[in-house]
């Protein structure tokens, strides 16, 4: 029972983007997000798009 909990708060913090932003994010820096083939920056303090060196956006 008490994993089953685990896994769905688990599940739950990591589908709307609470364990990116504030565990994945301040323990690396960032991690990156893919949403409708654009890959975002995800920063503890907030979120940027990814950028090719020529200006485009970086797509998944």
């Amino acid at each position: 029972m008490n994993k089953l909990v685990v896994m769905v708060l688990a599940m739950a913090l990591a589908g709307c983007g609470w364990f990116d932003r504030k565990v994945t994010a301040n323990l690396t820096g960032y991690s990156v997000a893919c949403v409708e083939g654009v890959r975002y920056l995800q920063f503890p303090s907030g979120v940027t798009v990814q950028y090719e060196r020529d200006g485009r956006p970086k797509l998944c």
